[in-house]
């Protein structure tokens, strides 16, 4: 009996140790703020200081050993107010000149327009496991930089935070509009010295994100987060309404040497012999390869003011950022006698006056014509569209096409010979149909986890049937297949298998009909994934003979 006891215990500490242990966060904010000031003759101060204490060493070698600060020289200063670290024992290292260090930010590496851009590296010395990062910085813009006052904060950061503080100063006019999305806390509204306002959110004790969205379209993931309720953020402007504000910006979007873009569009056109549809695909492959990494440059439009190089500057040039090449693009058709408008997408408030140009999460072309054979833009958009404000550049609003709230169809043949038959010992030959790998956006990147603690807002809904017909020499016994189906609240899967002479059709079909996942509706979705991710359900088997 006592041999069992121990045997038992035994086993009991094995699995113990098998076990996650309990994770605790990375780091923790002792205290974050940040203080947006408009002053009286225009010129702008965006304080922050931080009080991070560090509990891993990935916190400390990896996600906040160094701190990033992006600004323009040309139009900004920065001021390092303080910068030290506190060790556990209490000893204060403070940061040494030489771990201040000023380099170009990478994503204006390959674009001499935005060369003067500078980006200060904050090394942080003397860490420790329990040590806390101290770091008070300012960016001030000179006067008629910025056209207005324009914040868009998010507040949830990857490690929790005790205190969390957000102050907008500003003169008494023009009125501000502001708007804490997302969370409970009323702001606190106090006047300040020189008949100045002042509006100021505190919020104690905030959660980190539970997950990052995987998004490749720009801020399009801001949407995912704010519109699941996910994300709490502050959104605020001193623009009398967004469309004033998108008037500012309007002014930007011109095509400066007309002479320049007309030789481009004559150009293009060789070839189209007056076709319309042919220019259109001539002019839509030319900007496939500017939109691609090696035209577009990934700077957002804060990071440039809000300020856009006129159209034939940037042809000149052979790149841009994501605004001055769909500028391009635009001032391209338009010069060709196409239709083509910009499109801009920006949070969704309960008052839309209460964005600014800050809350645009993308801009792109929509064209009278579809191009072939070249990504449809505003597609990914398009799928979010019912979470964001989506306007032309008057303030008009915008309905996009969805073409992924149709059924779509794609038919795969793989024939006798086809390289994507395996032959296995035997002579079996094992053959894969196709249809997985084409829904891994939403299974490898939504699907992770068997549960969320936090609403999930999925990057589109998705409807489409995969039939592949495979193909193979006489002689050859298909080891038949049993149908599949799942079908819940969410959606559906649905495998069949069928043959037909010498071939066997495999029809798989995926259909996800919600887009914001809650806790309770996530393991529809989840089984979904599930069984649209086993690869049994995309094997065929085939034999020599009858098995």
């Amino acid at each position: 009996m006592k041999r069992i006891s121990i045997y038992i215990g035994l086993c009991m500490m094995l699995i113990c140790t098998c076990l996650p242990a309990f994770a605790g966060p990375e780091a923790e904010f002792r205290k974050l703020e940040k203080h947006y000031t408009l002053r009286a003759d225009g010129s702008q101060e965006l304080r922050v200081r931080k009080e991070l204490t560090l509990y891993t060493h990935a916190a400390m070698n990896g996600l906040y050993g160094e701190t990033f600060i992006t600004y323009d020289p040309a139009f900004q200063e920065l001021q390092i107010h303080q910068s030290y670290t506190q060790q556990k024992d209490g000893t204060i290292v403070k940061t040494p000149d030489n771990a201040f260090v000023e380099v170009l930010p990478s994503v204006a590496a390959d674009a001499p327009a935005y060369n003067r851009l500078k980006e200060m590296v904050v090394v942080h010395t003397g860490l420790e496991l329990g040590a806390t990062i101290y770091l008070d910085y300012s960016i001030i813009s000179k006067p008629g930089y910025l056209p207005a006052l324009d914040v868009c904060c998010p507040v949830r950061e990857l490690s929790p935070i005790k205190e969390f503080i957000c102050t907008i100063e500003t003169e008494k006019s023009p009125l501000l509009h502001y708007e804490l999305l997302n969370y409970d806390a009323p702001a606190k509204r106090m006047d300040t010295r020189n008949n100045r306002q002042c509006v100021q959110w505190t919020l104690r004790n905030v959660s980190p994100r539970p997950y990052n969205y995987p998004t490749q379209h720009d801020r399009l993931s801001l949407i995912q987060e704010a519109a699941s309720g996910m994300q709490p953020v502050i959104v605020a402007t001193t623009h009398t309404s967004y469309a004033e504000a998108l008037k500012t910006l309007r002014a930007q979007f011109v095509p400066g040497d007309e002479a320049v873009i007309k030789e481009k569009v004559t150009e293009l056109a060789v070839g189209a012999e007056g076709d319309k549809q042919k220019l259109r695909d001539a002019i839509g492959q030319y900007m496939m390869y500017r939109y691609s990494r090696l035209g577009n440059i990934s700077l957002k439009l804060a990071d440039t003011g809000y300020r856009l190089r006129p159209a034939s500057e940037v042809l000149r040039s052979g790149y841009g950022t994501t605004a001055e090449l769909v500028n391009l693009d635009v001032c391209l058709q338009r010069a060709a006698g196409l239709e083509a408008d910009i499109v801009i997408c920006a949070l969704r408030a309960s008052k839309t006056d209460n964005v600014g140009l800050s809350g645009i999460v993308s801009v792109f072309a929509r064209s009278g014509n579809m191009a072939m054979r070249v990504p449809l833009s505003g597609t990914a958009e398009a799928d979010l569209q019912e979470y964001m404000t989506i306007t032309d550049l008057s303030g008009n609003s915008v309905e996009l096409e969805n073409k992924w709230n149709e059924h779509a169809r794609t038919y795969y043949t793989i024939e006798a010979d086809d390289k994507r038959i395996r032959t296995l010992e035997g002579g079996i030959r094992l053959v894969k149909a196709e249809g997985k790998d084409m829904a891994l956006i939403l299974s490898d990147n939504y699907a992770k986890n068997t549960e969320i603690d936090a609403p999930v807002l999925l990057p589109m809904k998705y409807d489409h049937t995969f039939v592949t017909t495979v193909k193979l020499p006489e002689g050859m016994t298909w080891v038949r297949k049993s149908d599949r189906e799942i079908v819940n609240a969410c959606g559906k899967v649905v495998f069949t298998y069928e043959q037909a002479e010498n071939a066997i059709k495999v029809t798989c079909r995926l259909v996800v009909n919600q887009q914001l996942l809650t806790p309770s509706s996530y393991p529809d979705f989840y089984a979904l994934m599930r069984e649209w991710k086993d690869e049994n359900n995309y094997l065929l088997l085939f034999t020599p003979e009858a098995i």
